[in-house]
């Protein structure tokens, strides 16, 4: 059975503070217990602090006044009430509203929060079709370019075998046999080809890894998401490419955004939703009126106290009487035809994110020629370091060998897959002992094993990522400050964990440069 936490009261007035604890103490047995607090200076500035620390605790104020009252409840307690002819009834009673008002207010925060992600889940469902239209080009040039890699690495390896056969043979080649195999060789190296493939083939891989990079986001819950370095821009272009496909048939997608914007600390999902509500609401609003080009346009601008992003369409517009009501929870002009939009829900939930950071959204239209929503948020406060290229750790072009030796490296995950296609991609560069989940790792290890460098995997069953961190802590610190994690999402609880060890963790799919360049930071105790 869960304990419900201690209802918090502030008191107002220091020369009533022992009759409260008296009537506390009175009440005692008829409910949560009440802890009284005096408050000394500014009454709008201890409630900040006691909601806080509290985290969700029910929250009530004894003033002076009743305007007292009233600017308490606006700062957020859940109720208040004047000191004055307070009596034992009359304290009980306040109590319990100040019980009844918290969870209301807490079931109400958890109602928005499921709307939040439900709404988010309704857009996923929106971008399914165009998602599948735009992982299946980049599939395709994958698929063909490793049936046309393979075809040629078989010939490589008949050739192979066929030199194998002369090379054992008494006797020298035939002129004949000597063709059969020169015209083998070329026809599987054809160097230009084979550079092609392979460029080709990493650029729709890229591409893929990118789309569910961006599409995984919209399954994440936010209740309490962390604020993280966002670049606009290219945050703005992540999204575009997931619903290019619900624009581009119907208008000409343009986007200006200006120079230099700064990366800034933003709750880098909830930002997401908005930006993807915006798109998808124009690309529902030009799909109303015919016009021989429609044009939605997305625009980022940044002054030294705010940054706007902009979207703007050709569609019918907003008439004057709803240029407020848009912004209702369940109020929509759409149709409700199976086409993009319509719940009533994606404005609602854009703008208060939006207030949820300190900023707003508004919305300016002509009727009958198309309208354009404005996302504002303060950004003092939000700027980050940029990171130039030149100074971003780039790949090694030093095997550890230079030093002397190779580098030893324990890898550590559950899926087969990963620890052999980890261990090809470092063959040359490190020996490489494998372990397929973290009892395993810590057995070798026990055993004698001394890697340089651990590369484990988070979410293994039964001991996982953190918990391998964990006992290197205990038993080989020196190793565990040179640990990488790797994860399929930065969103898994366990990730979570292993990032708040403060030890490097990347995010699965990594090219071979990039697990390189992390690995001698580690080495360089960085």
């Amino acid at each position: 059975m869960t304990v419900p936490p201690p209802v918090l009261l502030l008191v107002r007035e220091a020369a009533v503070l022992e009759a409260i604890h008296a009537l506390a103490d009175a009440r005692e047995g008829a409910g949560p217990p009440v802890l009284v607090t005096e408050v000394e200076g500014n009454l709008a500035e201890a409630i900040a602090r006691a909601i806080k620390q509290s985290k969700g605790q029910p929250l009530g104020v004894i003033a002076t006044t009743h305007a007292e009252v009233i600017e308490a409840i606006e700062d957020g307690a859940d109720d208040g009430c004047v000191a004055a002819g307070l009596d034992l009834d009359s304290f009980v009673a306040f109590v319990d509203r100040v019980l009844l008002r918290a969870w209301r207010r807490r079931d109400f925060e958890n109602a928005r929060a499921d709307a939040l992600h439900g709404e988010k889940l309704a857009v996923l469902g929106t971008l399914v079709a165009s998602v599948a239209h735009e992982i299946n080009n980049p599939l395709a040039v994958v698929v063909l370019m490793w049936q046309s890699l393979r075809s040629r690495v078989e010939t490589l390896l008949r050739a192979q075998r066929e030199i194998s056969r002369l090379a054992s043979r008494e006797g020298p080649a035939t002129a004949e046999e000597l063709r059969e195999l020169e015209a083998l060789v070329p026809a599987a190296a054809g160097s230009h080809d084979v550079e092609t493939v392979f460029d080709d083939g990493a650029a729709a891989l890229d591409t893929i890894r990118d789309i569910v990079r961006g599409l995984r986001i919209y399954a994440h819950g936010n209740r309490d998401e962390i604020l993280e370095p966002v670049d606009i821009p290219d945050l703005i272009d992540q999204v575009v490419r997931l619903v290019v496909r619900a624009i581009a048939t119907d208008a000409v997608l343009e986007k200006d955004y200006e120079q230099d914007l700064p990366t800034l600390l933003l709750p880098r999902t909830k930002l997401t939703q908005v930006i993807t509500n915006l798109l998808l609401n124009a690309a529902q609003a030009i799909s109303q009126v015919k016009r021989p080009i429609h044009r939605v346009r997305v625009s980022a601008r940044c002054d030294e106290e705010s940054l706007a992003i902009s979207v703007s369409d050709t569609g019918p517009g907003i008439p004057p009487e709803n240029i407020e009501r848009i912004f209702d929870p369940f109020f929509s002009s759409k149709r409700f035809d199976g086409s993009v939009g319509g719940s009533g829900l994606g404005l609602s939930i854009s703008r208060s994110i939006l207030q949820g950071v300190g900023g707003d959204l508004v919305a300016e239209s002509v009727h009958g020629q198309g309208a354009t929503f404005i996302a504002i948020f303060p950004i003092a406060g939000r700027r980050v370091q940029r990171v130039e290229p030149s100074e971003r750790a780039m790949a090694p072009t030093e095997a550890p060998a230079s030093q002397g030796r190779r580098g030893r490296l324990l890898v550590v995950d559950d899926d087969e897959r990963i620890l052999k296609s980890v261990a090809l991609a470092l063959h040359g560069r490190y020996d490489v002992t494998l372990a397929g989940d973290g009892q395993e790792a810590i057995d070798l290890l026990s055993s004698g094993s001394g890697p340089d460098a651990v590369l484990s995997d988070v979410s293994m069953p039964i001991v996982d990522g953190p918990a391998l961190y964990d006992w290197l802590r205990r038993e080989r610190p020196a190793l565990a400050t040179r640990l990488v994690f790797m994860t399929a999402s930065v969103y898994d609880a366990q990730a979570q964990r292993a990032a708040k060890t403060g030890r490097p963790l990347l995010e699965k799919p990594f090219t071979r440069e990039r697990v390189l360049s992390v690995l001698r930071e580690v080495a360089r105790g960085r």
